[in-house]
């Protein structure tokens, strides 16, 4: 039955092979040489050819930094797990002790520059892997293990054509393992067995049907060496193991909520409340991992997904590309156009000489032809006869340059990785907003592959979850990171799934439901620039941001210090600072005094004018006049001074000053020097 299965496994793992994993690895290698350059753009048999010819084989790598454009706006936009309570039993609390505990895996794996990893594997070779898994070296009670798997040892369902392994039949995931490998994950009788067996792939998988696996030795190590025959040459023996994760249907118990959800359930736990617990036909993962002709492991799989998590830029039904694949020709197109033009040049320092025989004496005809195109060449030939001619060289035809510009124009066109995603300006005078807003409309070139990273990092997120709730159910005390209001890193325990005095688990993960929240963290620069012109503007609209926030978004080098001392010394006040405080309230306190004054001057004024009026009704028109005259706005009904109307009683008439001597003076002001009318 051993060896049936073994069959089984490796037939179905030529089957992916010959149904398109070999035009796949031949693809995805080439993309790979062109990636790299240093003289992989060129196939041997080309270089053969031009070597034979004498002629160069110029290479300008533009493919590798139009994908390092593109993997460093990755880079600086990293990804930030979070979860929101969606049912069963799930809340705030507990959403926020999930985003904690995957953020905690997160950092453990290193998960930055493991998805930088898997993201230029998908950009250089179609396709990129996470593989996530319970890893119990570390932890006896497991921990989430992320890991990136190398594209050419994938081999995904040939028949599927959808997004994610749930939809696939299964999965192949070849590997090349030592026999203490072998014998460490499934045990000394499944090393016994491989070494009774050996198996005869020559140097480590380099078929003659198939692309080398990457290795520091080179495509070259190995080729004709027996990996079971150590002496003279070093080898550790290795051996081509298979796993298949599959789907297969079985009847299981499953707990069938109240909300109608159905979970898988283990015979011996205790039934969730409320939920009834039956049998069903469900699909379920099953793990079989095997070599040629033995099985290593055959059981259910522990999980209830594939485990892997892929990434494809560009996905049609099954048919993926990279950024290379199109970058391929217009490399090839400017390369070939170089070399070209350079052999032009080259052979235009020493197009030919022509010489009358026997006219040369300094020097024979071949030395002539070896040194006619040195610097300073002296030629003496023979008087009377005709002076040697250097023929004139063809001139470069000018289609070469314009074919050189076009490759060029092309590559930025195809990969989308153009001067404005870059940066680069053609004037070099632009504004910073200006540079911004031209990348930010030129990111629109990779908006496809972005979007496909954001669902990758969405299952990833899923699969994280599942195992946390899965797995995560002892009590245990995390160390995770946080940042403060002022951006400060602070480490904290966070304790989960802790017994309570009534019984109920404090912070218990293996509850609840929780929807899965994707964000990005800005490119540094840009984000900092503009938290720091915010808390600015803030300020300006009065809104007292405190001052170790606004340093602390700001770039200067050495902002954490400032914004420690200034936290340290409690915001001490500056006494120049203190006096222009009291100034402006003592200058605020003299307005509000004259502004008292000024009004009661008024209504004083108004006062007498009314007395006056009264006393003399003929004075209304007279100081409505005035008052128009020197500009003043009626704010009420016309006429400004009201006319008195109605007989005026028991009010004498006003004395009049009849001395010559002692006149009526104007200067004397409207209160000095006159006596005012008693009512």
């Amino acid at each position: 039955m051993s060896d049936q299965r073994a069959r089984e496994v490796w037939e179905r793992y030529e089957y992916g092979r010959n149904r398109g994993h070999r035009e796949y690895c031949a693809q995805a290698r080439l993309c790979e040489r062109f990636y790299l350059g240093g003289g992989l753009q060129w196939s041997p048999e080309d270089l053969a050819i031009l070597k034979e010819a004498g002629r160069p084989a110029h290479e300008i790598n533009l493919i590798m930094p139009a994908v390092n454009a593109a993997v460093g706006y990755q880079i600086h936009n990293r990804m930030d797990i979070s979860y929101r309570p969606r049912g069963n039993g799930a809340d705030d609390q507990l959403a926020s002790a999930h985003s904690k505990v995957a953020m905690q895996i997160a950092d453990r794996n290193h998960l930055h520059w493991k998805e930088t990893e898997v993201f230029a594997d998908g950009l250089i070779q179609q396709r990129g892997y996470f593989d996530v898994r319970i890893d119990f070296d570390d932890n006896l009670m497991g921990s989430v293990i992320v890991d990136v798997l190398d594209p050419l040892d994938v081999i995904p369902d040939p028949d599927a054509k959808g997004y994610t392994p749930n939809e696939w039949s299964d999965v192949l995931i070849t590997r090349w393992l030592t026999l203490d490998t072998v014998e460490l994950l499934y045990g000394k009788a499944a090393r016994r067995e491989v070494e009774a067996r050996k198996p005869t792939d020559a140097d480590f998988g380099e078929e003659s049907l198939e692309e080398g696996r990457n290795k520091f030795g080179g495509a070259n190590s190995g080729g004709v060496y027996d990996a079971w025959r150590l002496d003279g040459y070093g080898h550790i023996p290795r051996v081509r193991v298979v796993e298949q994760r599959r789907w297969e249907m079985t009847r299981q118990a499953v707990a069938i909520y109240p909300t109608g959800d159905i979970r898988p359930f283990n015979e011996g736990d205790t039934p969730p409340d409320g939920a009834v617990i039956t049998k069903k036909t469900i699909r379920r993962p099953k793990l079989t991992v095997a070599t040629q002709d033995s099985v290593l492991h055959d059981e259910w799989s522990p999980y209830r997904r594939l485990m892997i998590i892929p990434y494809f830029p560009f996905f049609r039904r099954g048919m993926t590309r990279g950024m290379v694949d199109a970058a391929i020709s217009p490399q090839e197109a400017l390369n070939k156009a170089m070399s070209q033009y350079l052999h032009i040049l080259n052979t235009t320092a020493n197009s030919g000489w022509i010489v009358e025989e026997g006219s040369l004496t300094n020097m024979t005809i071949e030395q002539l032809e070896a040194q006619g195109a040195q610097t300073g060449l002296v030629v003496e030939y023979k008087g009377g006869t005709t002076p040697p001619v250097k023929i004139q060289a063809n001139q470069i035809p000018t289609g070469i340059d314009r074919m050189i510009e076009r490759a060029q124009a092309q590559m930025a066109e195809v990969t989308g990785i153009n001067d404005a995603f870059k940066g680069m300006t053609d004037t070099g005078i632009e504004s910073g907003v200006a540079i911004q807003s031209r990348q930010q409309a030129a990111q629109n070139s990779i908006a496809l592959p972005l979007d496909n990273l954001a669902r990758t990092r969405h299952l990833l997120a899923e699969h994280i979850l599942e195992l946390v709730q899965q797995f995560y159910t002892e009590p245990r005390v995390l160390r995770i990171t946080e940042m403060d209001l002022f951006g400060k890193q602070k480490s904290k325990p966070l304790a989960i799934n802790q017994p309570t005095e009534t019984g109920v688990l404090f912070n218990d993960l293996t509850i609840g439901e929780y929807d899965v929240v994707i964000t990005e963290q800005p490119m540094q620069v840009t984000f900092e620039n503009g938290q720091f012109q915010q808390s600015l503007e803030l300020r300006k609209a009065g809104v007292m941001v405190p001052d170790e926030i606004v340093i602390r978004h700001s770039n200067l080098a050495d902002k954490e210090e400032v914004a420690k001392a200034m936290a340290e010394r409690g915001q001490q006040v500056d006494p120049t600072l203190a006096a222009k405080a009291d100034l402006l309230k003592v200058q605020a306190e003299k307005t509000q005094a004259e502004m008292v004054n000024k009004a009661v001057e008024a209504q004083y004024s108004a006062i007498q004018t009314a007395q006056t009026i009264a006393a003399i009704p003929q004075t209304a028109g007279l100081a409505d006049s005035l008052l128009k005259s020197a500009g003043y706005v009626d704010r009420d009904a016309a006429p400004i001074v009201p006319q008195l109307t109605g007989p005026v009683r028991g009010v004498a008439p006003p004395p009049t000053n009849t001395n010559p001597l002692t006149p009526p003076n104007p200067d004397a002001g409207i209160t000095a020097g006159m006596e005012s009318q008693a009512p």
